[in-house]
């Protein structure tokens, strides 16, 4: 192959590797946070039911950002997007890391949820930007292990500072450290072609790709398959932490059941999404979502960590065959010039199911008691199961 044949696959390979070092590092911090965040909010507000509800602020603040943003983020640029909400989020944590009025959290809450929205869709149209047509699985898995590493990574962290040094320690290490990944997005080099020039278009691209979305069964499926997802990752990032804490468990023991929730994605997802590439991507997401429905419905029941640790493994496993491959054939189906578009749908589907999953769970916890916090979820992944087996859909390999 000539090398001008090699350089864009070099180039595009480049690309993934920084950027998916940007997410890693973004991630660390903001897995920093989250696994002592619910740990957090109970010192505002004392009972894990409305725990729970506090919690939803921010998804309701993605909600309302998550659709404009997609399209924008193809008129103005990934990059400027992605300075621009580093640096608030930074600022941000800072506040949370001084404040102790309960009035101050609620708006903070709102803040972080509305600017975590920009990081998420601008890192999935960007990984579709650079992927080639028929590495896309292979290109999302390789993202997807570099962010969950660092999910991995900040859980240890997270829980191990708070343990040491207070529930209040973790936020400000973060808020410093976030100006590392932010340097470095400043390396990134976008494809302008991507890009739209016209003032409008970002409005005319949400419109008609809302349209064209709710034309497409197997993207509602796909959608609804991301809800079922976020709502399962709301719930054990907010009510596992509690969970664990009401059984007795240390902060440093949280973050390392959360760590291992997150250690399937770096086990798996590279090899599967090769996988994909080969097999298609349907079948290993029926598979995936079968592992993790059969695996959850002993969760919250168990006392012993070591079985707490090897239930939330399998349950991990399923969700890490299921959600790479969701994104990868999300790329094959829509046009290239509307991934940013596509992507603030799909964040949608995201915040939507990050929103009902807590407040799902606190109607439980507050009718039957935390042990009950993981059973929404099960219900929603039967529910989703049943309608992946039930609405097949014909894969062409690499479309």
């Amino acid at each position: 192959m000539s090398q001008s044949k090699l350089q864009p696959q070099i180039q595009a390979h480049r690309q993934l590797l920084l950027f998916s070092t940007i997410l890693l590092l973004f991630c660390s911090f903001i897995g920093v946070i989250i696994t002592v965040h619910p740990l957090y909010l109970e010192q505002f507000v004392k009972q894990p039911a409305l725990v729970g509800l506090i919690a939803t602020l921010s998804s309701l603040a993605g909600l309302a950002f998550s659709l404009p943003v997609g399209a924008l983020s193809d008129r103005i640029g990934r990059k400027r997007m992605l300075i621009g909400a580093f640096s608030l989020i930074s600022v941000v944590l800072l506040a949370f890391f001084i404040n102790t009025r309960l009035y101050a959290l609620i708006w903070l809450q709102i803040a972080f949820g509305a600017l975590m929205v920009p990081v998420w869709i601008v890192g999935e149209a960007f990984i579709k930007d650079i992927s080639p047509s028929k590495k896309r699985g292979e290109f999302r898995s390789f993202f997807g292990t570099f962010a969950n590493a660092g999910m991995l990574i900040g859980s240890l962290i997270g829980g191990f500072l708070a343990w040491g040094f207070g529930i209040r320690q973790p936020y400000v290490f973060a808020a410093i450290l976030l100006l590392v990944p932010l340097i470095l997005v400043f390396g990134l080099k976008e494809d302008e072609h991507s890009r739209s020039t016209n003032k409008n278009q970002a409005v005319k691209d949400f419109l008609s790709v809302l349209k064209e979305f709710l034309q497409q069964r197997e993207l509602k499926l796909l959608a609804l398959c991301t809800v079922s997802l976020y709502f399962w990752y709301a719930v054990k990032w907010v009510f596992g932490p509690l969970f664990l804490q009401n059984q007795g468990f240390s902060p440093a023991v949280i973050g390392i059941w959360l760590a291992f929730s997150v250690l399937p994605f770096l086990l798996f997802q590279i090899p599967i999404g090769i996988l994909s590439d080969k097999i298609g991507k349907s079948k290993i997401i029926y598979l995936g979502f079968f592992i993790s429905t059969i695996s959850l419905l002993p969760l919250g029941f168990e006392s012993s960590i070591s079985s707490l640790l090897a239930t939330i493994f399998i349950v991990s496993i399923g969700t890490a065959f299921a959600e790479p491959l969701i994104e990868a054939r999300v790329t094959d189906i829509v046009p290239k010039e509307r991934y940013g578009a596509y992507s603030g749908i799909f964040e949608f589907t995201k915040t939507l199911g990050l929103m009902l999953g807590p407040v799902g769970s606190s109607f439980f916890v507050y009718s039957f008691g935390i042990s009950c916090s993981f059973m929404p979820a099960v219900v929603v992944f039967i529910l989703t199961l049943a309608l992946l087996v039930r609405l097949r859909y014909p894969e062409t390999i690499n479309a």
